[in-house]
């Protein structure tokens, strides 16, 4: 019996840019389990795209320093957007120094009220890469 399911092939499409302003990290130092956790706070940036504005007046990042030189990370970043409405942007991702790509990684979602402008944002699935030293975190839409 042959399988005639074929998956379909995921497209990327640009909807937004993400400035987040970054705090000094924490160190929590060497955990039991192995690596080096640290927590970098977001407290201020800008977002823009798809229509919409809005700032960043929250969130943070866990950082998690593998023994191989991965850094594991766990996103969320409040946005309050210009209309007035809010939402959460959280995932997670990778920051490495591969010979392709050097810089941070991840895959989001977002979390909003039903009843607001963004709850549209709810029901879409993102990626967003940011090179090291850049100050743009760039997100894309899967379509």
């Amino acid at each position: 019996m042959t399988d005639s399911f074929a998956a379909p092939e995921p497209g990327f499409a640009p909807a937004f840019r993400m400035t987040p302003l970054r705090a000094a990290p924490v160190n929590v130092g060497e955990i039991a389990t192995g690596g080096r956790r640290s927590y970098v706070s977001v407290g201020g940036g800008t977002f823009e795209g798809e229509g919409l504005e809005g700032r960043l007046v929250g969130g943070g990042e866990m950082h998690l320093l593998r023994a191989d030189g991965v850094t594991v990370v766990e996103a969320s970043y409040y946005v309050a957007f210009s209309d007035g409405s809010f939402a959460r942007c959280f995932g997670n991702g990778y920051r490495t120094s591969a010979p392709d790509f050097a810089g941070l990684r991840l895959a989001l979602l977002f979390e909003a009220a039903e009843e607001s402008s963004v709850a549209h944002l709810a029901r879409l699935a993102f990626v967003a890469e940011q090179a090291e030293g850049g100050p743009v975190l760039n997100i894309e839409r899967i379509v």
